[in-house]
């Protein structure tokens, strides 16, 4: 499971340090991400940025499926912990309509933008580096 210090892969998900504090994760396509898998996922961000507060491009697969528990506790302000940005890189119609709806209903504490474009993602994360 555990690749290397800045990478991990799952059979869900696979978390990497992209650069100094920014971690990708991204969904396996068909996935379906409960809140089990979203404090797994949270711990393997933690264990990668080594403690430290960091930003998270967020990348779900095709027909990848977060259930409403798990999109509560994404959004809650106690589980985003050292969170300081989130960019949801969305390359589907059906993911941009369920990220518009966790950003209206589930309202996240933590910044989170969505995005369509890798590039400019990643520009709005390093916004949030000190």
């Amino acid at each position: 499971m555990l690749s290397e210090q800045k990478k991990i892969s799952t059979e869900k998900f696979e978390i990497t340090l992209i650069e100094k504090g920014i971690i990708e994760n991204i969904l396996m396509s068909l996935a379906l991400i409960d809140q089990k898998d979203v404090q797994e996922l949270k711990k393997y961000n933690l264990q990668i940025a080594g403690g430290k507060p960091y930003a998270l491009l967020v990348i779900p697969g095709n027909l990848t499926t977060i259930t409403k528990e798990a999109r509560e506790l994404l959004a809650q302000k106690d589980f985003t912990h050292i969170t300081f940005a989130k960019a949801l890189l969305i390359q589907s119609t059906g993911h941009k309509l369920v990220g518009n709806f966790y950003l209206k209903i589930n309202k996240p504490y933590t910044n989170t933008k969505i995005f369509s474009d890798r590039s400019k993602a990643l520009t709005w994360l390093r916004s949030f580096i000190k």
